[in-house]
């Protein structure tokens, strides 16, 4: 058994930070989370001094193979698949490095994130956990065409798609509700997957106990995710009060993606990022504040995902999204709820992750100093544990 002691302990449920507390864990799990003064003898004491121990953090939207280029997609497209592999568990790497013990990645091409997310389960490499949703779902023509997304049309064209992912190892199914910030000749807010054909792969999703996460952004594709049942809107930066009473009605969450608008935005210019990328970011940027904002008033479930990988967005920039979550109104404890019990009660895995409490995965990172005073010592990484292991992270 092994104590991790440290200035302040937080655990991803209570208002306060447990002062100069400890956490026991034996077995890769958590024994107790207690008093440092209150240690049983003879435990091993690894002494964090003035850091800050929260449990390991939680990126609800990342895209593993993409690496943060001008255009990530077109990489993927002009190397070889298994050189997008390995490039995938480098992007993996550097999220666990960056404190973020969990992933939900929200398409790869072919799929490949599920391989190296069973891979890092084998520890075959080293890594977050990965959930996958394997390849996202788009009618012909739509959002993330360019990308390599799985096109259906129809109900039941949907519907297969949906199994054949399951069957592929997702965990997870992604649906595309509406266009986005990447499509050349697309509007953001357009509805695309109609209700009907979501609908068919939310049952199937739910019927194998996964949950369905919806790609949207105005109000009225918003509003057909919602009559499809999904479980999260990604992005959601045209949200209206209506539409954000009828998610927090329904306990669908949103995982607003802020820091990449702001990362792209910043960027543009330097990676000379296409007209029409910037023309959107621009305007999404604005939009998707006024649109966190909303959801904190309304009540709306939130969860943190960062959408890295997109241009300008490097993985392992979780900081930066909750940063940014304090810049825009949430209490610093607030949004480190949004990326620990928060995030994982939308991945359905709250029961193993994402707060310190006996009995769960001895999930967990230091960083140093005071992260209630100031979210830049996020970037300060001191260790991390995934399943009691500790992580190297330089």
């Amino acid at each position: 058994m092994k104590a991790y002691r440290a200035a302040r302990v937080i655990d991803g449920l209570s208002e306060d930070p447990l002062q100069n507390g400890a956490v026991l864990v034996e077995a890769g799990r958590i024994v107790s989370v207690e008093p440092a003064g209150s240690l049983p003898p003879g435990v091993e004491v690894i002494d964090l001094v003035d850091a800050t121990i929260l449990p390991g953090l939680i990126d609800c939207h990342v895209h593993l193979v993409w690496s943060a280029g001008a255009a990530p997609h077109e990489l993927v497209d002009r190397e070889s698949r298994y050189l997008t592999v390995l490039r995938c568990a480098a992007n993996a790497l550097a999220n666990l490095r960056a404190g973020v013990t969990t992933v939900r990645d929200l398409h790869s091409t072919d799929g490949m994130a599920i391989d190296v997310g069973a891979s890092i389960e084998k520890g075959v490499l080293p890594g977050p956990r990965v959930v996958s949703c394997g390849r996202a779902i788009a009618m012909t023509g739509g959002h993330g065409v360019e990308a390599g997304v799985r096109e259906a049309d129809g109900a039941d064209a949907v519907r297969h798609a949906a199994r054949d992912e399951i069957k592929a190892g997702a965990r997870l199914i992604k649906l595309m509700a509406s266009g986005g910030v990447y499509g050349q000749g697309e509007e953001i807010g357009s509805p695309q997957l109609t209700v009907e054909e979501m609908r068919a792969g939310v049952e199937e999703a739910h019927k194998a106990s996964r949950k369905v996460a919806a790609h949207a952004y105005s109000p009225a594709a918003i509003s057909n995710a919602l009559d499809a049942g999904v479980d999260s809107v990604e992005h959601a930066s045209l949200l209206d009060r209506g539409t954000a009473e009828r998610m927090r009605g329904a306990g669908c969450y949103m995982v607003p993606t802020l820091s990449t608008y702001r990362a792209m935005y910043e960027a543009g210019e330097r990676l000379g990022l296409a007209e029409h990328l910037r023309r959107k970011t621009a305007e999404v940027l604005e939009a998707s504040r006024s649109a966190f904002r909303l959801a904190m008033e309304v009540g709306v479930p939130l969860a943190a995902g960062t959408d890295c990988g997109s241009p300008g967005h490097p993985h392992g920039s979780l900081r930066e999204e909750l940063r940014l979550m304090v810049e825009y109104g949430a209490r610093p404890m607030e949004a480190i709820r949004f990326a620990t019990s928060a995030a994982a009660g939308l991945l359905g895995i709250a029961s193993e992750v994402g707060t310190l409490e006996p009995g769960k995965r001895a999930d967990l990172v230091a960083v140093g100093g005071d992260s209630l005073r100031d979210m830049a010592v996020l970037r300060d990484v001191r260790l991390v544990l995934r399943d009691g292991v500790p992580m190297a992270v330089w």
